[in-house]
């Protein structure tokens, strides 16, 4: 899996943000590539911290990772690689986040234990959601140029997946 994302990111174009890519060959292949402008690399400030490091031009800021609108304007990312491991605690916030940023693709890739029903919360967005699975993982490609994004039903799938988060705990609460 690992060549396969290796072979996206040398297709890439534009501007890029690694969330949680800190795999040796994935950043020489994105330094590697002339055709991506401006790379975000995202990293982790620590385990059970929301707030990533971003690191641009020699400085470091911290971005907090439920609100990346707050630092990207709308449709101004082409391309978001992420790995599932980093943002698997936000992930309900993340998904409305990182369809309001993008205007070209999402790769998101993880352990294939994980993928549970991440592909239907991403379709209701977008109906381009592709998923390559392997043995152990998974690679997650969203076309954001056909998203459609509406403010009032971004909040009623947060407050869903709030609710199905609040049953599940309950549930595993009564099991144990």
């Amino acid at each position: 899996m690992k060549e396969r994302i290796i072979s996206e990111i040398k297709s890439m174009e534009g501007n890029l943000i690694g969330i949680g890519t800190d795999d040796a060959d994935m950043l020489v292949a994105i330094e590697n590539n002339d055709d991506i402008d401006l790379c975000y690399i995202l990293s982790n400030g620590g385990s059970g911290n929301k707030r990533f490091k971003l690191f641009k031009k020699g400085r470091s800021k911290k971005v907090n990772i439920k609100k990346l609108s707050k630092y990207f304007r709308l449709r101004s990312i082409d391309n978001i690689l992420c790995d599932y491991d980093t943002v698997k605690k936000y992930i309900r916030s993340f998904i409305g986040e990182s369809i309001y940023i993008i205007r070209g693709y999402i790769y998101l890739y993880g352990n294939i234990k994980d993928l549970g029903d991440l592909d239907s919360k991403y379709k209701r967005y977008t109906d381009d959601v592709k998923i390559i699975k392997n043995n152990r993982s998974f690679l997650l490609i969203v076309d954001g140029s056909k998203t459609k994004i509406n403010i009032f039903k971004n909040g009623l799938y947060k407050i869903k997946d709030f609710l199905i988060y609040v049953i599940d705990k309950v549930t595993d609460l009564l099991i144990n």
